[in-house]
């Protein structure tokens, strides 16, 4: 056999991972309760609220979908908790096999201790005991996934394992070299029952599955200061602090691993505490014996097979003890498992009935459904014409209110329902009428009369658009232009309105009377800058008005002015603008 350089390798399944595999519950996942957010439609969504509607049927969708994956949980548990029932029978006949194990690592080291033929005898014994054991496994118990060829079958490992015995005084091999192979192979097997448990979703048992894996480890740690022990006692001290220190490691790794068994499961404490209560005399021999073997102060390096013998028979006492407690739990396993299975058996009953009856009423729902969707759609359209009129009046009554009203200020009486008077320190107003207009009126008819006013005033409304002013009113022939006015522009305003002056004279000579072919209109300004109030004045039909000496002075500007010709040709009458102070007239 290889030399294995007395070295042990500790079992890979350590506190830090036992912690977290609590604390994440079974199969390292972490159980949270997760809420769902609840929307609501919105109003301005109307439209979109009753398509979405239409378009779906959540309560009957929730309850199939909750029906069907309450079915999936059950049906999955159900044959989960059979897996795990399985897996623990089996682990226990794996049990037994790890015990007859440990029976022959013990014997193994005594013997190679230089004890005499006792030990070999006893040795002799125990290969029986194991190749029973090992006969007794229904399956293999190590995963395929192990790439060591002398675990990938149980007729490999016997051979395997036949060969180290058979080549035991060849090999020249020592006490702890027997040790360390054991203990080796033992891990193997207890890391296969980790595993395999840990496959499963273990639900509320999983505490007690610990415990139970706990109790394991700490067996085999108990079984290693067995050997350990044995070896003092049969060489009759250690000879190197490497030996000392893997008894010490032992002892402690088994008192952890046994301390978390307790703390994961109820049953494990009070078995512990039931078990070495009556076996005080022998933990009292026990821990004098720990004791005698922490001192390690043999003055005579001679071994004792009694000693070593009363060792071994009262450390057994204390592993029966853990297997006590292993097979309680394993009974305590196999109770919540049966409770488990019945419930989850329960729950499916009770989900196939809800399904079954789901399925029978689903046709009378779909038909109830089909109906009511047809009835939503219908208001729904109804709905969203209403609301497209609607639409399309409110649009049309703005585009009269911003006709009667500036833009800024109708949209500080829709928000407030009120406007304040504002003074407005500097601005400029347009003033204008046809000459001749009362006259002209006497001799037409009213339809010819307002023909010829909305060809005048309509050619005005086009011009002005392209400048800076706002048109305040018409009253008869009349009509009025302000700048500056609701919109503030600094100083530009007075040549806003010249310029639109001009313009207008300009238009307006081109223009005939629709009736009077050949005659022109005729037209009288006055504009004069200054200060004004504006506000909207009345309720029903409001207007935007301006107040003030200003205006009164445009219109006397108007009125006393000159009657005006725009002409190309005739030179002799040029454009006159008169300035005094602030008056002026074009």
């Amino acid at each position: 056999m290889a030399a294995l350089n007395n070295k042990i390798i500790p079992i890979e399944i350590s506190m830090r991972s036992l912690k977290s595999e609590a604390a994440a519950g079974p199969r390292g996942r972490r159980y949270s309760i997760s809420t769902r957010s609840s929307s609501t439609f919105s109003q301005n969504d109307l439209n979109e609220a009753i398509m979405n509607m239409l378009h779906s049927a959540p309560n009957q969708t929730c309850r199939r979908i909750c029906v069907a994956v309450d079915f999936s949980k059950s049906l999955t548990s159900y044959i989960n908790t059979d897996a795990i029932a399985e897996q623990i029978e089996f682990g226990v006949k794996v049990g037994g096999f790890l015990l007859a194990l440990q029976k022959e690592r013990d014997m193994s080291s005594l013997y190679l201790s230089q004890l005499g033929l006792d030990s070999k005898r006893e040795l002799l014994l125990a290969y029986p005991e194991t190749d029973g054991a090992l006969d007794n496994l229904s399956s293999w118990p190590v995963s395929p996934s192990n790439k060591q060829k002398q675990y990938k079958s149980r007729e490999h490992f016997v051979n395997f394992l036949n060969r180290h015995r058979y080549e035991l005084d060849s090999n020249n091999a020592t006490a702890t070299d027997e040790i360390s192979f054991y203990s080796q192979t033992i891990e193997i097997f207890i890391k296969w029952m980790y595993d395999s448990v840990s496959e499963f979703d273990t639900g509320t048992i999983w505490k007690t599955l610990v415990g139970y894996q706990e109790l394991i480890i700490a067996s085999e740690y108990i079984g290693r200061e067995r050997g350990y022990g044995i070896y003092y006692y049969a060489t009759g001290a250690f000879m190197d602090r490497k030996h000392y220190l893997l008894f010490m490691e032992s002892q402690d790794s088994a008192r952890t691993h046994f301390a978390s068994a307790r703390m994961y499961s109820v049953t494990a404490s009070d078995i512990y505490h039931t078990a070495l209560d009556a076996q005080n005399q022998t933990l009292r021999v026990i821990n004098d014996l720990r004791e005698d073997i922490k001192a390690n102060n043999s003055l005579v390096s001679e071994g004792s097979l009694e000693k070593a013998k009363r060792w071994y028979a009262n450390m057994s006492i204390y592993m029966d003890v853990m297997r006590s407690a292993q097979r309680k739990l394993t009974a305590k396993i196999n109770g919540l498992l049966k409770n488990n299975s019945n419930a989850d058996m329960k729950e499916m009953i009770i989900a196939g009935v809800i399904f079954s009856g789901i399925v029978i009423i689903s046709p009378v729902i779909i038909m109830f459904v089909y109906k009511l969707t047809s009835n939503i759609q219908k208001y729904s359209l109804n709905i969203a014409k209403k609301t497209k009129a609607v639409n399309r009046e409110k649009k049309q009554s703005e585009a009269v209110l911003f006709q009667m009203l500036p833009r800024t200020v109708a949209e500080d009486l829709k928000q407030t329902g009120s406007f304040n008077a504002e003074h407005f320190t500097e601005c400029t107003i347009f003033q204008s009428d046809m000459v001749g207009f009362t006259q002209l009126s006497s001799n037409s008819s009213p339809f010819q009369v307002t023909d010829l006013l909305n060809t005048l005033f309509s050619c005005f409304d086009d011009r002005i658009s392209i400048y800076d002013t706002y048109k305040v009113e018409t009253v008869g022939d009349g009509y009025m232009v302000v700048s500056g006015v609701p919109r503030r522009n600094g100083v530009r305003h007075a040549s806003e309105i010249a310029t639109l002056s001009l313009d207008l004279l300009y238009h307006v000579n081109k223009l005939e009377l629709p009736h009077l072919s050949g005659e022109r209109y005729k037209l009288r300004i006055g504009c004069h800058s200054g200060p004004v109030v504006a506000g909207v004045v009345g309720s029903k039909n409001p207007r935007y008005c301006l107040f003030g000496s200003t205006v009164r002075i445009a219109a006397l500007m108007e009125s006393s002015g000159e009657i005006l010709l725009y002409s190309k040709q005739n030179t002799d009458q040029p454009l006159l603008l008169l300035a005094i102070e602030r008056h002026w007239w074009i």
